[in-house]
This record gives structure tokens, sequence and C-alpha cells, in this order.
């Protein structure tokens, strides 16, 4: 049997810091027998993130994103969402250590826009971690 996978996206801002650490402990706590697979200090350019992820994508089970302090992400955290949507592969985001529907994304104004800083995940209901990865979580 294989072991489920799931990927957490988060902007490169957030790698090495306690709030890194402290979400990505909870998520554990949440999916315990779940591998966790954190982006950070495995890529060290845009270019090995793009030839990894197609191989990398395909393994998953899940994809949780959280942003960074102020509650954005950026154009790399948009394109693991949006691809895990098309591969049909359930999204959640992580807020006050709960697992949280992603209902809609907000772009910010277009001066505020860099690739960096695109915009926020707007979170739903909760979901419970025995929900997340069951079959039909993603909904099209």
């Amino acid at each position: 049997m294989t072991r489920l996978r799931v990927y957490v996206a988060h902007p490169v801002v957030t790698y090495g810091t306690a709030s890194e650490r402290e979400r990505l402990e909870t998520l554990q706590r949440l999916l315990p027998k779940i591998e966790i697979y954190d982006p950070a200090g495995r890529y060290y350019s845009n270019a090995g993130w793009r030839r990894a992820w197609p191989r990398v994508l395909s393994t998953l089970s899940g994809l949780v994103v959280f942003g960074s302090p102020d509650g954005t992400i950026g154009a790399g955290c948009m394109r693991e969402l949006l691809d895990a949507v098309v591969w049909r592969i359930p999204i959640a985001g992580l807020e006050e250590g709960m697992l949280r529907e992603i209902e809609m994304f907000r772009f910010l104004e277009s001066r505020r826009l860099t690739a960096c800083r695109i915009g926020r995940l707007v979170l739903g209901d909760r979901i419970g971690p025995a929900d997340f990865l069951a079959d039909g979580a993603t909904k099209c």
C-alpha cells in the first residue's frame, strides 16, 4: 500500500520561520499517518522547482496551503493550487490550527501586486482531517 502524501504550499518568505515550523507541526498532528511534503529546503531555484513539480504533483494525495504572516500568497502557491485542482487533488487551507475549505481567492489591488504577493485565500468551513482526503473532496 502506498503511503498518502500531502504537499504543503506556502510562500518562500515563510521558509525556516517559527510560523512555518508551528504550522507544519500542526499539520502533522492533524494528519499523523500522512507523509507531509514540505518544499522548503528542497529547491534552490525556481527552475529546480519547475523541473521537479510535475513529478511531485503526480505523487500527491492532497495539498494544503497557508499564507505569509499578512495572509498573502504569491504566484508559486497559486500555480500549485491550480495544478492540484486540475489534477483533482483535494485542497485545503490551514488556519488557526484547522484545515479549512478554500472558498475563493482575492487579488490584491493592482498597484500592490508582485509575483510574491498576488492575493489572499478566503477560507470557509472547517474540514475534518478524516474528510480531507476522502474521495470527492475536490468538487468540480
